[in-house]
C-alpha cells in the first residue's frame, strides 16, 4: 500500500485514525496532510504527531499563513544572483519550480541577509502549494506534491560557499514541508557533480535522495519522460517559448561560464609512468579528476596510502599502497572523470603509465581537485535561521 488516501493497509488506517485522535477538536486539517506527516515518519504516530504539531507552532510564530499577501522577499536582489521561477507542471500535474543552479552567483548569494532568503524560500514553498491547490481543481485528482528542475551547466566547487545555507534550507523543507516533494531533476551534470552532490546528499533525507534524477549533459531529452514539450522550455528539451521568456533572464556575468575545466598538460615517455599525488588530511576528503589522452595506451589507476596512525587497520607505522581504482586502459581523446572518497586520511595516488609504448610518448591533459570535508557547527546544526522555540513538542527525532 502507498499511504495514500484511499490505498491504506489496515496498519496505515489505524494509525490514521490514532493521530486524529490525538490532535485537538481545535485543530481541523484534512487527512491527506495527515498522511503526509505519518508517510514522513513511516507511519510512525507519535513521530508524525510532534513533526506536525511543531509545524503548526512554527507557521504561527512566523506568520506563514499571511506570507503570499506580502511581496516575495529580494525579488531585486536576486535577479543578478540567478534565474529561476515557477513553470508550468509535469504530466502528473506537480508544479514545476526550475533554476540555472550553476549558473548562480554564489559569492553575492551568501552575502544576503539569510533571514531574507529564507523567507523567500518560505515564500516559494507556499506558492507551490497554491500551485498544486490550483492545478487540483483544474485536473479533477489532487496534488499533493512538486517538482525541481536544477541546471548544473556551469557549477564549480564555488556552490560549495553557500552550504550553510542550504542545509538551513533542506532542514527547513523536511521539518515543515514532509512529503512535497515529488522529483528533483539534475541536470546538465559535469565532470564536477559528483564532489558537489557528496556534499549535497548528506542533507537529504533517504525518501529524499531517492526521489533525484541525474541527467547528464545530453540526456536532457529524457526529461520528455515526465513531462509534454509543450510544458518545458527550450532549453530543457520543450517546445514552450513563454511571451515573456519562461525564466527570468540569466544574470549578464554569469551566462558565459568555461563548460570544461582548466587542464595541465603532462607528456608521459615510452615505458614511463606519471604520478599525482593528493593528500587528503582530514577524515570525509575527497579526490576528483578529468583527463583526457592522446592514445589509448596508456593506463589510469588510484593507489592510496594511509597515513601512519590514522585508524587504518593495526595502525603500522608502514602501511603499503593499496589500489583502489584498478588500472585499466582509456580510450583516446575519451573524457575521463572519477571521485574516490578515502576511509582514512592519507595520500592517494593518480597513476597514468605509458609503459606499453616502446618508442612513443603520450600526452596528458588533466585537473584534479581535493575536495575537503565540511564541519558541521552546532550552530548550523540548530539553527535554521527563524523563529522556532526548542520545546519537547517540537523535538524533530
Amino acid at each position: 500500500m502507498t499511504g495514500y488516501l484511499g490505498d491504506l493497509s489496515k496498519s496505515q488506517q489505524s494509525s490514521l485514525n490514532l493521530f486524529k485522535e490525538m490532535l485537538s477538536k481545535e485543530t481541523v486539517t484534512d487527512e491527506r496532510t495527515l498522511l503526509r506527516y505519518l508517510r514522513a515518519r513511516s507511519f510512525d504516530v507519535q513521530g508524525a504527531h510532534r513533526q506536525y504539531v511543531a509545524t503548526l507552532e512554527w507557521r504561527k510564530e512566523n506568520n506563514v499563513d499571511q506570507i503570499l499577501d506580502k511581496s516575495r522577499p529580494l525579488d531585486k536582489e536576486m535577479r543578478n544572483i540567478m534565474s529561476s521561477g515557477f513553470h508550468s507542471h509535469d504530466k502528473q500535474g506537480r508544479p514545476c519550480y526550475i533554476e540555472y543552479t550553476g549558473r548562480t552567483d554564489v559569492l553575492a548569494l551568501i552575502k544576503l541577509p539569510i533571514d531574507q532568503v529564507i523567507k523567500r524560500h518560505i515564500w516559494n514553498c507556499e506558492q507551490q502549494i497554491a500551485r498544486m491547490n490550483e492545478t487540483s481543481k483544474k485536473m479533477g485528482f489532487p496534488v499533493e506534491t512538486m517538482v525541481h528542475i536544477h541546471d548544473m551547466t556551469g557549477a564549480s566547487l564555488t556552490l560549495r560557499k553557500a552550504l550553510t545555507l542550504f542545509k538551513k534550507l533542506a532542514k527547513l523543507d523536511q521539518e515543515y514541508y514532509p512529503e512535497r516533494m515529488g522529483k528533483i531533476f539534475i541536470v546538465n551534470t559535469s565532470w564536477m557533480f559528483p564532489v558537489l552532490w557528496k556534499i549535497a546528499r548528506v542533507f537529504l533525507d533517504p525518501k529524499t535522495r531517492a526521489k533525484c534524477v541525474v541527467l547528464k549533459t545530453g540526456e536532457i531529452n529524457k526529461l520528455l519522460e515526465y513531462f509534454d514539450a509543450e510544458q518545458l522550455p527550450e532549453d530543457f528539451g520543450g517546445i514552450c517559448k513563454c511571451e515573456d521568456g519562461c525564466l527570468p533572464p540569466i544574470p549578464k556575468h554569469m551566462r558565459y561560464v568555461a563548460e570544461a575545466p582548466s587542464l595541465t598538460e603532462q607528456t608521459i615517455g615510452p615505458r614511463k609512468v606519471f604520478e599525482k599525488g593528493l593528500e587528503c588530511i582530514n577524515d570525509g576528503d575527497s579526490i576528483a579528476w578529468y583527463f583526457t589522452s592522446s592514445s589509448k595506451d596508456v593506463r589510469f589507476g588510484v593507489k592510496f596510502k594511509p597515513r601512519p596512525h590514522s585508524g587504518w587497520k593495526d595502525r603500522m607505522n608502514d602501511i603499503a599502497e593499496i589500489w583502489v581504482v584498478e588500472s585499466e586502459y582509456v580510450y583516446e581523446n575519451d573524457c575521463v572523470t572519477g571521485f574516490y572518497t578515502p576511509p582514512c586520511p592519507g595520500i592517494c595516488i593518480l597513476v597514468w603509465d605509458n609503459l606499453d609504448s616502446k618508442w612513443l610518448s603520450r600526452t596528458l591533459k588533466y585537473q584534479v581537485i581535493v575536495s575537503e570535508a565540511e564541519a558541521d557547527s552546532e550552530e548550523e546544526n540548530n539553527s535554521n535561521g527563524i523563529n522556532h522555540k526548542r520545546t519537547a513538542v517540537g523535538t524533530y527525532v
